[in-house]
């Protein structure tokens, strides 16, 4: 037990172990409705280190699950202690689907051992249209 404290006190001396507080994001889960066949949210990116770092964003997951999501800016310096608006966007919904996706952010350039990054969780909904009774 002691060997491990040690290990912990010499990574953060030496730095490695900062990248765990690395990256923010706010809101961590966000819902919502479309009328149409794109649904944006708005997400905030925040950098809580002293001095400016680049971030990127970006879907998790394969290669399906990122197409139809655009995030702008998908790469972005923050300043120091700062935070920066990014836009997510679904698209191609098709009326009456529900889809979720997971936006992470992380450092552009990981550092030391530890890869930080921060997710949140986004569900859209397109809504169905409702056919008028027959008369």
């Amino acid at each position: 037990m002691q060997s491990v404290k040690r290990l912990v006190a010499v990574l953060a001396a030496a730095g490695l172990a900062a990248p765990a507080l690395a990256v923010g994001m706010a809101p961590l889960v966000k819902q919502g409705m479309a009328v149409g066949p794109a649904k944006a949210f708005y997400l905030t990116v925040i950098n809580p280190y002293p001095q400016a770092r680049a971030y990127r964003a970006y879907a998790d997951g394969d290669e399906t699950a990122a197409q139809g999501i655009t995030i702008l800016p998908a790469e972005m310096t923050i300043k120091p202690g700062g935070q920066r608006k990014i836009m997510v966007i679904l698209r191609d919904l098709a009326p009456g689907e529900t889809r979720e996706a997971r936006v992470c952010a992380e450092l552009a350039k990981q550092e030391g051992f530890i890869h930080a990054r921060v997710c949140s969780k986004l569900t859209a909904t397109r809504l169905a249209p409702r056919l008028a009774p027959r008369t």
